[in-house]
C-alpha cells in the first residue's frame, strides 16, 4: 500500500514537472508556449506556429542591453529595430503606446500596431521592460485573431530572475 502510494506521489510529481517545465533565457524565465517550435539564438529566443500556411504567430523574448536614458525613446527605438527594419510593411509609427506598467518590479511599456504579410493586415505587438540600466523586450506578432488565446495565456509566464 505504501508503495503505490509512494509510486503514485512520484508519477504525479513527475506528470507536472512535464507540464509545467520553465525555461529561462537571459534574464527571463517563462513556460514555453504549447505546440509552438522554438529556436535559439544568442539575442533571442523565439517560438513559432503556424496553423495553416497564412496563419502564423511567433513569440520572440530578446537579450537583454544598456538602456536608453528615456523610456519613450527607448520603446521607439525597439519599434524602430524590432518592427519596422523586420516586418514586411509595418506601420512606422506605433497605433497605441501604454506605460508605466511594473512587471515583477521592471518598468513595461506596450507598443501596438500592424504589419502586411501577404497583403494580410497582422498585429504587432512589442513589450519593452526596463529596470536600473538595462532593459530587453518581447516582441508578439499574429496574424488572425485565433492565436490570442496563446498569446494570453504566455504573457503570464513572462518573469524575470531575480538579480
Amino acid at each position: 500500500m505504501k508503495r503505490s502510494i509512494l509510486l503514485y506521489l512520484v508519477l504525479l510529481n513527475c506528470t507536472i514537472q512535464a507540464v509545467a517545465q520553465t525555461d529561462s533565457f537571459d534574464v527571463f524565465t517563462y513556460q514555453p508556449p504549447e505546440f509552438f517550435i522554438k529556436s535559439e539564438l544568442p539575442s533571442r529566443v523565439q517560438s513559432n506556429m503556424i496553423s495553416t500556411s497564412i496563419n502564423f504567430c511567433t513569440i520572440t523574448l530578446y537579450k537583454s542591453l544598456p538602456a536608453n536614458r528615456d523610456a519613450m525613446t527607448g520603446i521607439i527605438s525597439k519599434w524602430n529595430e524590432q518592427v519596422v527594419k523586420r516586418l514586411n510593411k509595418a506601420i512606422k509609427k506605433p497605433a497605441r503606446i501604454m506605460t508605466e506598467q511594473v512587471w515583477d518590479g521592471w518598468v513595461s511599456t506596450l507598443a501596438i500596431g500592424n504589419f502586411y504579410q501577404n497583403k494580410k493586415k497582422c498585429v504587432v505587438m512589442l513589450n519593452s521592460f526596463r529596470k536600473d540600466s538595462i532593459t530587453t523586450c518581447a516582441v508578439f506578432e499574429m496574424s488572425d485573431p485565433i492565436f490570442k488565446n496563446p498569446v494570453q495565456q504566455f504573457s503570464p509566464n513572462i518573469h524575470f530572475k531575480k538579480q
